[in-house]
């Protein structure tokens, strides 16, 4: 005998549904194993716990309910069944997908409009160390119809005059006091 037909007898060997030569056989293999010895001990004291159980007492209604519940739960396992046999977009359903590209296509855009452009500088060309010339363009107006372009230089420099020059402006500037 082997250890897996020694497995397989165990339970007829404890309801004494073997026959004469199998139990012999079986009461040989063991004396002859010590793990199977111990397997059938470990067996018989299970038994034995369960058999020092209290029964417990259920309500008449308890098997009812109980087969009630079952069967809800085979009708709703049923409804979870028809929904993965229904076509799945990555495990969404169709709705579902069709939402999650919209947001995805959505956040796409505005990451788009959030990163700059290879041809915009987070610094502005006029704080820049070099002197850069800029156009200008004069709205048209009924007097001047020629657009007129003026090119000026823009100055890095911190101040706009040198601290140590007086500006002279004499009669240039009237302030409302000085009549």
């Amino acid at each position: 005998m082997n250890r897996y037909e020694f497995e397989d007898k165990i339970s007829d060997y404890l309801e004494n549904q073997l026959s004469v030569s199998e139990r012999k056989a079986f009461e040989g293999y063991i004396k002859d194993n010590n793990e199977a010895r111990e397997l059938l001990d470990s067996i018989l004291k299970t038994i034995d716990l369960i058999n020092t159980q209290k029964s417990i007492k259920t309500s008449q209604r308890f098997m009812p309910n109980l087969i009630k519940k079952v069967n809800s739960y085979k009708k709703t396992s049923t409804k979870q069944n028809n929904l993965q046999n229904k076509k799945l977009f990555f495990g969404l359903t169709p709705a579902n997908s069709a939402l999650m590209s919209a947001f995805i296509f959505a956040f796409v855009l505005l990451l788009l409009n959030i990163v700059p452009n290879e041809n915009t500088f987070f610094q502005s060309n006029i704080v820049s160390n070099k002197k850069t010339k800029i156009e200008k363009t004069i709205p048209k107006t009924p007097l001047n119809t020629n657009v007129e372009v003026e090119l000026v230089q823009s100055d890095s420099s911190e101040s706009l005059a040198k601290p140590k020059e007086k500006i002279k402006l004499g009669n240039k500037i009237k302030l409302v006091k000085n009549k």
